[in-house]
């Protein structure tokens, strides 16, 4: 029988933001919201009204070190941190894009951050409804 390995922590992070990646590539190729968010509970996006609302959880990060930029469907979730401890410098950085199921208003979005959770409050772009074009005969 083979030997087995016992993986560390940090390989299996590694493992799943590797898989994250995988399949937030293959729902962006398919113009499809990020399915990896429902399967590992991180980020949960949700409707409310008009409104569409993310809930992440960002651990110990600091709400400095999180950017929250959206342009029309996509909302893209990035932080950047460095930490120094006992002469060691690590640093620590992580992006997430969501394709949103909807267009949205990017003046209206607003973003807070909570005891470790941060909520992206988002705004839909009223729907357009399309104009019967009349053909008029030469």
């Amino acid at each position: 029988m083979a030997d087995l390995k016992s993986w560390s922590q940090d390989e299996i992070v590694r493992m799943r933001r590797e898989m994250d990646r995988l399949f937030d590539d293959l729902c962006t190729d398919f113009d499809l919201p990020s399915m990896v968010c429902r399967m590992t509970g991180d980020l949960e996006l949700r409707e409310e009204g008009g409104t569409l609302i993310v809930h992440m959880e960002m651990g110990n990060m600091n709400p400095e070190d999180v950017n929250v930029t959206v342009h029309e469907r996509d909302l893209i979730i990035s932080t950047h941190s460095v930490e120094v401890s006992e002469g060691r410098r690590e640093t620590r950085t992580f992006r997430k894009e969501v394709k949103l199921p909807c267009i949205i208003r990017p003046d209206k979005v607003v973003a807070e951050f909570d005891d470790g959770i941060l909520e992206v409050r988002l705004p839909k772009c009223p729907t357009q409804s399309g104009q019967k074009i009349q053909i008029k005969k030469k």
